[in-house]
């Protein structure tokens, strides 16, 4: 009995651990190994910036998912050649409403509006082996559900620097359904002047993360994790 609720405990720990991350080490390129060992295959190489979703440690190894060139990648990266998203310093929530969520950090501020779907404005593709189940919306690739029609969607995300203000473009948000922007943390390196935003999202069936990376004001990339 005790033996499995040890194992229950860790399996929870490593649950709790999985969050964002970017590579941050010294040199220019870290590896990705196969195995939890400096002697496992080499699998890729990742530089410094570079965005994955830690979800398991084993020592002083972190299990990771990433992409790269559209594909979705895994491995094991030495836990000190990497940062994680939660270590930069953390937006405070300002503000809070039933499709609207506000984040600030001294002249620094994010807001994030959702709104209902209306499938009228969307087309549709449905799987062959299941017509009722939607596969495509405007031919693209959805999270959020689990084939059902999704309720909700990203409005916009508006940042505010000083007085320049910014949205995000459609290609940020586009295929991403079911927000929960309660969930919504920011968080930003001053060094590199980067702004990390990120939810947890899900219709109850097709859970997933976001986390957005912006750049001295420049929208930079997305990462979506999902599968857990």
């Amino acid at each position: 009995m005790k033996l499995i609720f040890t194992s229950i405990l860790l399996h929870l720990l490593s649950f709790c651990f999985a969050q964002f991350a970017i590579v941050n080490d010294t040199d220019s390129l870290v590896n990705v190994r196969e195995d939890t060992t400096t002697n496992s295959k080499i699998l890729d190489k990742l530089e410094n910036g570079y965005l994955l979703h830690c979800f398991e440690k084993q020592d002083n190894w972190l299990n990771i998912d990433y992409t790269k060139n559209d594909e979705y990648r895994n491995g094991y990266v030495y836990k000190d050649k990497l940062k994680m998203v939660s270590d930069f310093t953390p937006f405070v929530v300002s503000s809070k409403s039933e499709n609207t969520i506000t984040l600030k950090k001294d002249t620094l501020q994010v807001t994030i509006t959702q709104s209902n779907f209306d499938k009228k404005k969307h087309t549709f593709t449905y799987y062959k082996d299941h017509p009722t189940h939607i596969e495509l919306i405007d031919n693209n690739h959805i999270w959020g559900t689990d084939g059902n029609m999704p309720k909700t969607q990203f409005e916009d995300i508006t940042i505010q620097i000083g007085e320049k203000t910014i949205t995000l473009p459609i290609s940020a948000t586009i295929g991403l359904y079911e927000p929960n922007i309660c969930s919504a943390k920011v968080n930003y390196d001053e060094l590199t002047h980067t702004i990390y935003i990120q939810t947890s999202n899900s219709d109850g069936a097709g859970g997933y993360l976001v986390l957005w990376k912006i750049v001295n004001g420049t929208y930079i990339e997305r990462f979506i994790a999902y599968g857990f």
